[in-house]
Formats: C-alpha cells, structure tokens, sequence
C-alpha cells in the first residue's frame, strides 16, 4: 500500500477532531461503513439476539434473573469480543456488564482480545482497492499507513474505524474461530503512536518524533 506525500493542514485537522468522525468525508468512506450485517450496538443494524430491539434488557434491568439467558446470548455471540460491546448492545455501562456477568454466572468475553492476522487475509479499502493484509503492520490497528489512510483520508472516528476493521477483519471467517477484535483504546494508542491524535501523558509518546508521517512510504 503506498501512501503519498501528507497534506500538513489535513493531519492538523485529524489531530484536532480527537478521534471525532470528520462531517465533510468522501462518500465512497461514507458507503463503506454502511452494511445489512448484524452488528454490535443498540439499533446498530440488526439486533444480534433474536428479538427486537423493543424487547432487550437494557441497563440496570440486565441485573434481574429474567436477563440471564439474553445477557448470554450476547456474551457469547460470535461479533462479542469485549465486555464494552455487550455494554453497547444491551445499553449499560461497563461495571453494570461486569456485575451482572457474576450474578448470572456467565463467562465474560476476552476483554480486549485482538487475534493476529493470517497470511491471506484481504480488506476492501475505502478510497483505495483491495489489500491483502500481509502488506500491514501486525498487528493491524497500529499500521500508520492505513490510521492514516482510515482517520485523515476517509475521515473516520475511532469508533468507526474500530467498526470497520472487525468487519473488514471477520468477514467470511470460519465461525469456529476465534473472532478478530480490537478496543477503541487500542485505536486511540495506535493514533496517538503515529501522531495523528494528541498523546496521552501516560502514553509517554512525543507527537513530533514521527517523521514517516512526512513522507512517501511504500509497502
């Protein structure tokens, strides 16, 4: 994947969104985020469990006996990879999750699992055409050249990036095996390492220190 010269002035911009999606984005990106798949989120697509969106358990009431089986259901669906997207399904904060996962008894997901990717492995990149993954960075959310291509270029937010990689990352896959994931923090430290978002004071990163962000790279 080769990425040409950066516009200063977009990268200013990127770095002043703090990881907000941009409005004035091309639409073939505005497009790519847009599927009839079953995605994870409260009224993000089609509900993962199956009933509608009416009849979810949300918040505080996934506490009660009657939530066990949805809560479950969910946990272990195959596009849940964390306890935060249980929380965007059933509409909770993550400390509610936590709590009623002990109450009922279920297993939490892995928090923050990301699987390495495989040698042959392809995404369709907005604004660009086809990649096979080897080409990438592993693991792939910390590839400069595509945050960059996916924050700055087709104007994603973090949240939306995140979307698009386990899409991208899980289509086809055999549902015998272990589901792609990434967090949104693991897309904020992976911006915030290339300079594209300001870096966190814990983070220990110097935004100025990343001069293969001026120029061509070719992979």
């Amino acid at each position: 994947m080769t990425i040409a010269v950066l516009d200063t002035a977009a990268v200013a911009n990127a770095r002043n969104r703090d990881g907000e999606p941009r409005e004035d984005r091309p639409k073939e990106a505005e497009k790519a985020l847009e599927t009839e798949e079953v995605r994870v989120g409260f009224q993000n697509g089609t509900p993962l469990l199956e009933r509608d969106y009416t009849d979810y358990p949300t918040g505080e009431d996934i506490l009660q006996p009657s939530a066990s089986d949805a809560l479950e259901a969910v946990a272990t669906h195959e596009m849940v990879g964390t306890v935060a997207d249980i929380g965007h399904e059933l509409r909770a904060d993550e400390s509610t999750v936590e709590t009623a996962l002990g109450l009922h008894g279920v297993e939490p997901p892995t928090d923050g699992a990301s699987f390495d990717v495989v040698d042959g492995d392809e995404i369709n990149v907005p604004l660009h055409g086809t990649i096979d993954t080897h080409h990438f960075r592993t693991p792939l959310y910390e590839d400069g050249r595509l945050l960059e291509h996916l924050y700055v270029r087709c104007g994603y937010g973090i949240g939306e990036i995140r979307q698009w990689l386990k899409a991208q990352m899980n289509h086809g896959r055999d549902p015998e095996k272990a589901r792609w994931s990434v967090t949104e923090d693991e897309i904020r430290d992976g911006l915030e390492a290339v300079g594209l978002l300001e870096a966190t004071e814990a983070a220990g990163v110097d935004p100025a220190n990343h001069p293969s962000l001026a120029k061509t790279r070719t992979a």
